[in-house]
């Protein structure tokens, strides 16, 4: 079949799991995730490819997070470089955010807290967004010179449209205009709170805003995309844009669910995220696909109401769609002439523990009963990448050994207690801020209400 496309990963490698850090909602887990210690660019996206390729995912978006500083660009070499040495198919966006990155409407935030506290988040505050904006666009255009191509696709991503200044979002619309209309991902209405910041900053929804801006466009992706209203739904529609469907992530940190069979119904394109953060926390892209449906199955009353997506319409996220989303046509595809990149999967425990039914279709069985562990050979542009499930182009087990050093020698670094104390004591100020910007929620009735009439 053909290889399965992740469209929304950050390549991290090791999982917040892996590093003992449990899931939370989202603005919490930022907090707790910063005394984590992060690998090395090199061994993150090295890490990120094999976790890939194992389970037959052979095109990888990874979306970057605070590629910023003097050493942004370099490290971003690094890691591009390991993932063609694993033969991985790259997307690749740098990211930045130069406005609301510690949490929605900041300066205000701050202001509120008491003047230790406040002390210790001005320097998560304190940064120069023009800098930011102006160190990414260099960056970007860096990369994009050396090493967009057929094998690693580099386009735009602004990180957050609530994090994105609108000159900063004018420059990469421009840009991305200028080099043929490349992608732009945007993570845009991943949690309430951010929808209720976009009415409270703007006055309208994000999905607007970005509207607003010229940025929704055939060109454009926003990632998770699950706070969404039908007005967002039919303009995302009308704009040809694209959004990511992250249903793992979306539970761990308590997102939500994305509204994809009103997407889909409405003719928006909608593709795969694995976000690093997979139901099994392993990457593997079938139980992501089988999650996917799964959710869409909401609950109702009517009993002829039909909201099961086809299989052939899930199999299509981790596919062409995502091919579409990341701007590399052809791909996820077997049709002659397509890139080669395919994988085999070993059927024998789909159709014989100890028996299948003929009747099943051929995407029912992959969908329902496939798991990444099935996955036997994978081929990337013609290149064999995996061969009797072993990866064929690194030594992995050379690689978790250095993993395990690095982590020996820098693993419990970033934990240090003062800061692990100073979050404990921010967190009632930060949920009592991060409540009181509900009141500029306009969602009454979202699309998906569990257990409850509509």
């Amino acid at each position: 079949m053909p290889g399965l496309i992740d469209a929304h990963s950050h390549g991290r490698g090791l999982s917040p799991i892996q590093k003992g850090v449990l899931y939370d909602y989202l603005e919490n887990a930022f907090l707790d995730w910063s005394t984590m210690a992060y690998l090395p660019n090199e061994l993150c996206a090295a890490l990120s490819a094999v976790r890939h390729l194992r389970y037959g995912c052979t095109t990888i978006h990874h979306t970057g997070w605070n590629d910023e500083g003097p050493n942004a660009t370099e490290e971003a070499r690094k890691a591009i470089r390991a993932y063609a040495e694993a033969g991985i198919r790259l997307a690749y966006s740098p990211a930045v955010r130069n406005r609301n990155k510690f949490c929605v409407d900041e300066q205000a935030f701050a202001a509120t807290l008491p003047p230790d506290l406040a002390e210790f988040v001005r320097p998560f505050i304190a940064y120069d967004a023009e800098a930011i904006e102006q160190g990414y666009m260099d960056q970007f255009e860096a990369l994009h010179a050396e090493f967009d191509g057929p094998m690693s696709r580099v386009f735009h991503g602004p990180s957050w449209a609530h994090g994105t200044t609108e000159r900063f979002f004018a420059r990469v619309r421009d840009s991305a205009a200028a080099k043929g209309g490349i992608p732009i991902h945007i993570h845009t209405l991943q949690t309430p709170h951010q929808r209720a910041y976009g009415f409270k900053a703007f006055g309208k929804s994000l999905v607007a805003y970005l509207d607003g801006l010229g940025l929704l466009a055939p060109n454009v992706t926003l990632g998770h995309a699950v706070w969404l209203s039908e007005a967002d739904i039919a303009l995302l529609a009308a704009r040809g844009a694209s959004t990511t469907h992250h249903a793992s992530c979306n539970l761990h940190v308590r997102n939500g669910i994305s509204p994809v069979v009103p997407l889909l119904r409405a003719g928006v394109n909608v593709a795969m995220g694995i976000d690093d953060k997979s139901i099994n926390d392993d990457d593997d892209p079938f139980m992501e696909l089988r999650l996917i449906h799964m959710l869409a199955r909401v609950p109702g009353f009517d009993l002829g109401a039909e909201t099961r997506l086809q299989a052939t319409e899930v199999l299509a996220m981790g596919t062409v769609n995502a091919a579409r989303s990341l701007g590399m046509a052809g791909l996820g595809t077997l049709a002659p002439g397509a890139p080669a990149d395919a994988i085999v999967l070993d059927t024998a425990e789909m159709l014989r523990d100890p028996w299948t039914s003929g009747r099943l279709a051929i995407p029912d069985l992959v969908l329902l009963r496939a798991k990444g562990s099935h996955t036997r050979h994978v081929v990337v542009d013609g290149r064999v990448v995996l061969r009797d499930g072993r990866i064929a182009t690194l030594d992995v087990e050379a690689l978790y050994a250095e993993i395990r050093r690095w982590v020996a020698k820098h693993g419990d670094a970033a934990a240090d207690p003062r800061k692990v104390e100073s979050i404990r004591r921010l967190k009632p100020y930060f949920h009592a801020w991060h409540r009181d910007m509900l009141r500029h929620l306009d969602v009454t009735v979202p699309h998906y209400m569990l257990n409850g009439a509509r």
